[in-house]
């Protein structure tokens, strides 16, 4: 990019210092036209670049695959830190497992807050997407360990505030 602005700008020069240089002063005037475009988006590519190609996607999605977070994985579990304790959630203890989404009431965008539900025998838990770091690869240990996880379960509208559930594992009854 800064090679092209070099050029455009030298172009530029030469042809603003020998402006009648051409038989026609429209043809002056388009190279000086095009040379100020070419600069201007150059310049704006240099400040402005894309973020958001593929390379720079895959690595943000290896980097939160591989970071725990508040999580550390065992092969019994899982431990998380909820404020100064550890606390530990083995696989056999899940009974279910939700997606849920909630629609934010004081945005004003259709912004909705969404996370996952983990009911245990013991209590249930919620781990929302914005505020709990390593759900990602949460999410990816539970697919990991759950062979029935089920990727297209039907969402359920459960209350008026529209409170919007995804069961991806329930334990089976035996």
């Amino acid at each position: 990019m800064k090679k092209i602005i070099i050029i455009s700008s030298i172009i530029l020069g030469t042809v603003s210092f020998n402006y009648p240089v051409f038989d026609s002063e429209g043809i002056s005037y388009i190279i000086i036209l095009c040379c100020i475009v070419v600069i201007t988006f150059s310049t704006a590519k240099i400040y402005f670049p894309d973020k958001e190609d593929y390379q720079s996607v895959e690595k943000k999605m290896d980097r939160l695959l591989q970071y725990d977070g508040i999580f550390t994985y065992t092969r019994e579990g899982f431990y998380f830190k909820e404020k100064d304790s550890m606390e530990f959630i083995q696989w056999d203890e899940i009974i279910s497992v939700y997606f849920f989404s909630i629609p934010l009431q004081y945005h004003v965008r259709q912004e909705r807050q969404t996370g996952l539900e983990i009911i245990t025998d013991k209590r249930n838990y919620e781990f929302d997407q914005y505020n709990t770091p390593g759900i990602v690869k949460l999410k990816n240990e539970l697919q990991n360990h759950f062979p029935t996880w089920e990727l297209h379960s039907p969402t359920v509208i459960i209350n008026n505030f529209g409170l919007e559930k995804t069961k991806l594992y329930e334990r089976e009854k035996s």
